[in-house]
């Protein structure tokens, strides 16, 4: 007899980075909705997917992508959960919002025969989105480092284009300088031969 494990995340929470937890929801199926654990995480939906794809990928744990835009992670083990084989089911849902992103996670597990730890589930499973806040949060500090090693690579490239630009203005004043010494020199030759022309005439 199959066994539909529902641990999605939906919203209706508010979640504070860590503080936050998981709760029982719906997630929307094709035109069906399942029972589900619901994990709202106050970060855009690029960082939490991140986060969820690198934890996954630490348990050499690889999925693929459903026409409902579920990760499916099939006959797999997650020790946090249950020591036997499920499909995990994620998918992610952000609101689009710059100033104050946040991003739904949904999980959904099934099973089939004799699951080690079945009553425990739901509990198992909310801890392990809740634990993810830890993830969330270190995906989102990595891409802060990243975004402000790209800014600073761009800082020191524009002083590298001005220490450029002064050398360049400083050996064109140089090459400025030369060619005036030079110009007086040949004033100073034209009006001596000036001189001797008039006093010729004298």
């Amino acid at each position: 007899m199959l066994k539909q494990l529902a641990i999605l995340a939906g919203l209706g929470m508010w979640a504070t980075h860590i503080s936050a937890q998981a709760f029982e929801g719906k997630v929307k199926n094709g035109r069906t909705e399942e029972p589900a654990l619901v994990m709202v995480y106050d970060y855009p939906e690029t960082i939490v997917e991140n986060a969820l794809l690198a934890k996954l990928a630490d348990k050499q744990l690889s999925g693929t992508v459903t026409k409902e835009s579920f990760r499916l992670y099939a006959n797999a083990v997650l020790d946090e959960v249950s020591k036997s084989k499920l499909d995990y089911y994620f998918k992610l849902e952000g609101n689009g919002k710059k100033t104050e992103p946040r991003t739904t996670l949904y999980l959904v597990m099934h099973g089939s025969g004799d699951i080690e730890g079945a009553s425990e589930l739901s509990t198992r499973g909310k801890t392990f989105l809740e634990k993810m806040a830890v993830n969330v949060k270190r995906s989102s500090d990595i891409m802060e480092i990243r975004r402000q090693e790209a800014i600073l690579v761009d800082e020191e490239n524009a002083l590298s284009d001005l220490q450029k630009t002064q050398k360049d203005l400083e050996e064109q004043l140089q090459a400025n300088k030369t060619k005036q010494e030079t110009q007086q020199k040949i004033i100073a030759s034209q009006k001596m031969l000036l001189d001797d022309l008039k006093a010729k005439t004298n």
